[in-house]
């Protein structure tokens, strides 16, 4: 079975490849949909090629599959989805940011936060944390709901992308009281009543055009680029 990265990387090159910088900012939730349904795709038809392959070894085998280890096998099956699912929107999020040559670095702890993205650096912060961009890609939060404010709680400005449909009014909220700001599909935002009515869920292109861009001018006049 091709590892992760390996189908999130085919998936990348074959949809990114003719694109430029610019359409890639303003169709980011198109592109995001697209990826994330071609990477799902490819895991399937891989998945049944792999799956039948071990299948008929075990008939082969054996004369026939016990439920028992069918049981065992699609449980592990699902679970590889659900994992393989929150790291290729991951993957899709570092793919983006690399190809659009936005500068960041990865898994620097602040405050005993670890953001998944530091912008434009971990010195930079250092330096000016009041002009940094904090960045946190999480497919779906639920339980992680209370980690992800406990750390917006020690930086200064934060990003969440994610494409959970199902965070409350309430959490909304509470996410504007610590200064996150919820970064989603477009689609998201105009589907869903409170989302669209909170100033701190915001699309990608938002995101790019009022927050990153603008903020990529600072850093290069700063940084003297």
């Amino acid at each position: 079975m091709p590892s992760n990265d390996q189908l999130c990387r085919k998936v990348a090159d074959k949809v990114l490849a003719r694109e430029n910088k610019d359409y890639i900012k303003s169709n980011f939730s198109n592109i995001l949909d697209l990826m994330q349904d071609s990477i799902y795709e490819e895991y399937l038809k891989e998945q049944h090629n792999i799956g039948q392959e071990i299948i008929d070894e075990q008939i082969s085998n054996n004369g026939r599959v016990k439920f028992n280890e069918l049981d065992k096998f699609f449980l592990s099956l699902s679970q590889s989805r659900k994992s393989r699912a929150g790291s290729a929107f991951e993957f899709i999020i570092r793919e983006m940011l690399v190809r659009l040559e936005y500068p960041f670095s990865e898994q620097v702890v602040i405050g005993g936060a670890k953001p998944d993205y530091v912008l434009p650096s971990e010195q930079y912060f250092l330096e000016r944390p009041l002009d940094s961009i904090l960045l946190t890609a999480k497919r779906t939060l639920r339980e992680r709901w209370r980690q992800i404010v406990t750390e917006a709680n020690k930086a200064y400005g934060y990003f969440l992308a994610t494409i959970d449909k199902k965070v409350s009014q309430n959490q909304i909220k509470q996410a504007s009281e610590h200064k996150v700001y919820l970064v989603v599909p477009i689609s998201i935002k105009l589907e869903i009543e409170h989302y669209n009515a909170a100033y701190n869920v915001i699309s990608f292109e938002n995101f790019f055009e009022n927050h990153l861009d603008p903020a990529m001018k600072r850093w290069n006049l700063n940084t003297g680029h």
